[in-house]
């Protein structure tokens, strides 16, 4: 039952999502190509890169490690375009980079989770198989973000009319899927919040500088600097927690499993950043 109203809530959170978005979106990236092969190896290949090694710097392990994996794979979302928009940043490129990362995560998800999991959980053997992995993540996340492009397109009057109030109820599902996680699994949250915070906070730091680092280093203008570094560094939580909660034991009471409450968690952390980040980028002149 838990399994099935996490689902629900991820799938409408990315059709709402897919609302937000046109197929000019999917486009517009590969127009700024400088742009779009900085956010790929920001987001796809050294987010994962750099989750790992902070795990072997902080020593985490077992199915908390392999959660913390998990986030570092889950793109950006409507909340990533809302603090880009907040920080000044550019918003179309953002919502570009959401679009594409949301496409690719059911390629590139089971690919990172399979070379990690036996690495951080020797001992136990997950339903890992790729395509099965590949085809879930596809239909809860990839999915219903083309469905929403797809009703926006053929409904521009209704896209236009609902977008709005879907968005909110779409935030207002990620904040009670975290919270009910977190509530859910409070004492295993306590009993690890010393590795965890640690973990997740110095991932989002090193994220956020790593994409103003980046933007700097290609001389990208401060706008979309500050797009890449917000994608880079604000992940999905609600897809962290439904694949966790998918890929992990299956508890017999309404408790989500420990796969899924680092992106839980990461999703009240992330606020301790991201809100001095924005003080920060708006206060910059624009140029």
């Amino acid at each position: 039952m838990v399994e099935l109203v996490l689902s629900a809530g991820l799938a409408f959170i990315m059709l709402t999502l897919g609302l937000s978005l046109t197929p000019g979106d999917f486009t517009r990236a590969i127009r700024r190509p400088k742009a779009l092969i900085a956010g790929i190896v920001a987001q796809i290949i050294l987010l994962p890169l750099i989750a790992f090694g902070l795990l072997n710097v902080t020593g985490l392990k077992g199915e908390l490690a392999l959660g913390v994996m998990i986030l570092s794979c889950c793109p950006g979302g409507i909340t990533s375009n809302v603090m880009t928009r907040l920080s000044r940043g550019d918003v179309a490129l953002s919502v570009s980079y959401t679009a594409l990362a949301s496409l690719l995560t059911a390629a590139t998800m089971p690919v990172v989770l399979g070379i990690t999991a036996p690495l951080l959980l020797p001992e136990k053997s997950l339903e890992l198989s790729i395509l099965p992995l590949s085809l879930k993540v596809f239909a809860l996340s990839t999915a219903p973000v083309l469905a929403g492009v797809w009703i926006a397109r053929q409904a521009p009057e209704f896209t236009c009319r609902w977008e709005r109030r879907a968005g909110l109820t779409a935030n207002l599902l990620f904040a009670l899927i975290v919270a009910g996680t977190l509530v859910s699994q409070w004492a295993v949250f306590t009993a690890n919040l010393s590795n965890l915070g640690p973990t997740l906070l110095s991932l989002n730091i090193l994220m956020l500088s790593l994409g103003l680092s980046i933007g700097a280093l290609l001389r990208m203008p401060r706008a979309q600097s500050t797009a890449l570094a917000v994608e880079a560094g604000f992940q999905n939580g609600t897809i962290g927690i439904v694949v966790g909660s998918l890929i992990g034991p299956n508890l017999a009471d309404s408790r989500i499993n420990s796969l899924s409450l680092p992106s839980a968690v990461y999703g009240v952390l992330m606020m301790c950043t991201i809100i001095p980040f924005i003080i920060w980028r708006r206060g910059i002149e624009p140029t």
